[in-house]
C-alpha cells in the first residue's frame, strides 16, 4: 500500500510464534558513574541456535548516539558493572576459551579492547559488584562439588558464598562462612563491610527464611542486624554507613521484589517501615546524597511509579507515574550518585522493551523527563499488527477493586457474534500484569481470534502489602472469585461471549487452571502450564517446600486436610473440561509428577486431555522449537474446544 505521495506504507502483519524469536530483548541496564553512557544486555535467538544468547552493548546518553557492542565472541554475557571511575566494565561471561559452560568474571576497558578474565572458579560467578573504592570485585558462587557417590544420601549441601577478588586478578577470597548461603549483598560506602541477606540452609527453599546481617569485607562471622519473618532485597546503605534500607515482603518467587521499604540501624535496633499503608509496591530504593530521603521505584497497579519518601516525616512525593519501568520481575533504576539521572527499561503496547534515560527536573508528580536511548526492534514496531489493549476495573470478591487488561481479537468476528474469551491467570501469585508490550500469549491468541482477559487478582503485586497478602491461606478462594468476576464483567459489557470461555495459566496460574476446572464447568477448554494439582506430592518433591506451607498457611504434617482441600486432584472425578497439560521435564520448582498425575486422573475419567512434556526444560521454557510447539499447540487447543 502507498500514500498519495507514493511512499510505501509497510503492511502490518499479525504476530506469529516466530515473531518472538526475532525480538531483541534488553535487560539489566547500568548507567556509568558520570551519567554519560549506559551498558545493557541484549538477549536474542541467533540463527541455528535453540537458546537465546546475551551480549553487552553500550550507548551514550547524548542525543543521537548510536549503540555499539562492547565485546564480541562470547557464548553469553550478562551482569555488566561499571568501575567507580567509569573506565572499566566487569561482567559475567561464558566465552569460547575454556570456561566449560560456567560464567566467569571478566573486565574490559569501556573505551574498547579485549576482555580479560580476572579469575576462574569451578561453579562460575554471579551477581558481581565493584567495591566503592574500585579495588576489588565481589561475586556470588556455589562452593564445593556435589557428591558423585551412589546412593545419593539426603539433599546436596553446597552453600552459595560471597567472594572478592582484586580488580587486577588473583586468587579469589571467600568472605562468608562455609555454612551460610548468601542471596543478596551490598558493599558499605567505605568498602570495609557487606550487608547481606543470608540463610543458614543452602537450598532454594531456605531463601524464604533469610535474615539480614553484616560482616567485614575481609571476611568473618555474620552479625545479624534484624529479625525477619519475610524476604528482603534491594539492600541500600545510607551514605554515612549507619543505616540500611531494604524492601520487605512475602514473595512467591526469588526474582520478584515488591513490598514495603524498611530501614534499620547497622548497630542494632528495631527496623522501621518508612512506607506504611503505601498503595503501590516499592521494589528498589536508594538514599539521596544527604541521607534525608529515599528514591524508590515501584509496581503501581498496571504500570509503575517513581517517588521520594522523606526519611524523617515519611512524606511521599510521586515523581513519575503511569510510565512502565524496569525489568519485568523487578522494576528498578540505575542512577548517578546524585539520583538526578537514571536509566531503566521501558515498553508500551506497540514497542517492546528499550533502554530509556530519565532526568529529574524537580520534585513534582511530572518531574521526570524521559528520553529513549535504544531502538532494538524497529522492524517489529513498524510492521507488527498489535491488538490494542485497554485497562478495565471491576468489583471482585468482598467489593474489592480489581484491575485488569482486556485485549480484543485482532480482527473482530465477521458473523456479528461476540468473540470467545481466554482468561489468562498470571503466575506467582506474587506477580502482576503490566500495560506494556504484553506477554507472548496474548497477542498470539488475539491474532487467532480470541479476546484475552488478564486480571491482577488479589495476591498480585502493585497494590500494597495488604492486597498481596490477601491470598495467604486462601489460594483458590477469593482470588479465584476475583478472576471469575472479571469474566462476568467482560461478558456483561458485551466485550466477549460469556458462553465461550477458556482458561490459561503457568506456574501459580497453572494451579489456578487445574483448580478452576475442578470447581466449575464454565470453561470450555483449559491449558495448564507447569501447574500444581496435588499439594502433598508437590511438597514432597519441589525445591521450595516453604512456599506451599507459607501460602497455604498450613503444615502438611499437622494439617493435611488443608492440602487436600486446595488440591484440584481431590475433585478430579467431577472434571469434564478438555485440558491441555504442558510441563518441562526438568522442572525443579513444580516437578513433572504434577502433570502426570493430573493427566492420569482426567484420562481415567474419559475427560478430553493431552499431555506435552518437553525434555531439558525447567520451570520456564527456553528452547526455540519447544516454545514454538507450545504456542501452536495452545492456540490449536483453544480453537478446537472454545
Amino acid at each position: 500500500m502507498t500514500t498519495e505521495t507514493g511512499h510505501l506504507i509497510p503492511r502490518r502483519e499479525a504476530i506469529t510464534p516466530d515473531t518472538y524469536f526475532a525480538l531483541r530483548v534488553p535487560s539489566d541496564p547500568r548507567l556509568s558513574p558520570d551519567g554519560t553512557t549506559a551498558a545493557y544486555v541484549v538477549n536474542e535467538y541467533l540463527p541455528g541456535e535453540q537458546k537465546p544468547r546475551g551480549r553487552i552493548w553500550l550507548v551514550e546518553t547524548r542525543e543521537g548516539a548510536q549503540p555499539r557492542e562492547l565485546a564480541t565472541g562470547a557464548l553469553s554475557d550478562d551482569c555488566p558493572r561499571w568501575s567507580p571511575d567509569g573506565a572499566t566494565l566487569a561482567f559475567c561471561s561464558r566465552r569460547e576459551d575454556g570456561d566449560a559452560g560456567k560464567p566467569q568474571l571478566y573486565v574490559v576497558p569501556a573505551a574498547g579492547g579485549a576482555p580479560h578474565r580476572i579469575c576462574a572458579v569451578p561453579n562460575g560467578v554471579a551477581e558481581i559488584e565493584w567495591s566503592p573504592d574500585g579495588a576489588r570485585i565481589a561475586f556470588l558462587s556455589v562452593d564445593g562439588e556435589a557428591s558423585k557417590t551412589e546412593p545419593r544420601v539426603n539433599e546436596p549441601d553446597l552453600h552459595q558464598r560471597l567472594w572478592t577478588v582484586s580488580r587486577d586478578g588473583d586468587t579469589p577470597q571467600t568472605v562468608t562462612p562455609a555454612n551460610v548461603t548468601i542471596w543478596r549483598y551490598a558493599w558499605s560506602p567505605d568498602s570495609r563491610s557487606f550487608a547481606v541477606y543470608f540463610s543458614t540452609g543452602p537450598n532454594e527453599t531456605d531463601w524464604y527464611r533469610g535474615q539480614l546481617g553484616m560482616l567485614p569485607a575481609s571476611g568473618g562471622a555474620i552479625r545479624q542486624i534484624a529479625e525477619l519473618s519475610r524476604q528482603a532485597a534491594a539492600l541500600a546503605w545510607s551514605h554515612d554507613g549507619r543505616r540500611l534500607a531494604y524492601v520487605l515482603g512475602e514473595w512467591s518467587d526469588r526474582p520478584l521484589v515488591g513490598g514495603d521499604i524498611y530501614e534499620v540501624a547497622i548497630d542494632g535496633g528495631d527496623p522501621r517501615n518508612v512506607t506504611p499503608d503505601i498503595e503501590c509496591s516499592p521494589s528498589w530504593v536508594a538514599w539521596s546524597p544527604d541521607d534525608g530521603a529515599l528514591l524508590y521505584a515501584a509496581w503501581d497497579g498496571l504500570t509503575s511509579q517513581i517517588g521520594l519518601v522523606d526519611g524523617a516525616t515519611l512524606e511521599r512525593r510521586v515523581l513519575s507515574r503511569d510510565f512502565l519501568v524496569g525489568d519485568r520481575a523487578w522494576p528498578r533504576l540505575s542512577p548517578t550518585a546524585d539520583l538526578r539521572r537514571f536509566v531503566t527499561l521501558h515498553a508500551d503496547q506497540q514497542s517492546p522493551d528499550d533502554v530509556w534515560l530519565g532526568e529529574r527536573t524537580g520534585d513534582g508528580e511530572t518531574s521526570v523527563a524521559w528520553r529513549r536511548l535504544t531502538r532494538l526492534n524497529p522492524l517489529i514496531e513498524e510492521t507488527l499488527a498489535v491488538s490494542p489493549t485497554r485497562r478495565i476495573e471491576y468489583e471482585g470478591a468482598d467489593g474489592w477493586r480489581i484491575e485488569a487488561l482486556y485485549t480484543p481479537p485482532l480482527h473482530p468476528p465477521t458473523d456479528g457474534r461476540l468473540p470467545p474469551l481466554i482468561l489468562n491467570v498470571h503466575g506467582g501469585p506474587t506477580s502482576a500484569y503490566r500495560d506494556g508490550f504484553g506477554d507472548n500469549w496474548t497477542q498470539l491468541l488475539a491474532a487467532a481470534g480470541f479476546a484475552v482477559l488478564r486480571p491482577n487478582i488479589r495476591g498480585s503485586i502493585g497494590r500494597g502489602v495488604a492486597f498481596a497478602d490477601a491470598v495467604l491461606g486462601d489460594m483458590g478462594g477469593k482470588d479465584f472469585a476475583d478472576a471469575l468476576a472479571g469474566v462476568d464483567y467482560v461478558a456483561a459489557h458485551g466485550l466477549a461471549d460469556g458462553a465461550r470461555v477458556g482458561i490459561l495459566g503457568w506456574s501459580y496460574g497453572g494451579f489456578m487452571v487445574a483448580w478452576a476446572v475442578s470447581q466449575t464447568t464454565r470453561f470450555k477448554a483449559a491449558v495448564m502450564g507447569a501447574g500444581i494439582c496435588d499439594f502433598h506430592s508437590f511438597h514432597a518433591q519441589t525445591n521450595i517446600p516453604d512456599w506451599d506451607s507459607r501460602f497455604l498457611a498450613a503444615d502438611p504434617n499437622v494439617n493435611p486436610q488443608a492440602y487436600r482441600d486446595r488440591s484440584a486432584i481431590t475433585y478430579a472425578a467431577r472434571i469434564t473440561t478438555p485440558t491441555l497439560i504442558v510441563h518441562g521435564e526438568q522442572d525443579e520448582c513444580v516437578p513433572v509428577n504434577q502433570a502426570y498425575a493430573f493427566y492420569r486422573s482426567l484420562r481415567e475419567r474419559d475427560t478430553p486431555v493431552e499431555l506435552a512434556v518437553y525434555p531439558r526444560e525447567g520451570h520456564g521454557f527456553r528452547e526455540r522449537d519447544h516454545l514454538r510447539d507450545f504456542y501452536v499447540r495452545m492456540a490449536g487447543w483453544f480453537t478446537r474446544y472454545v
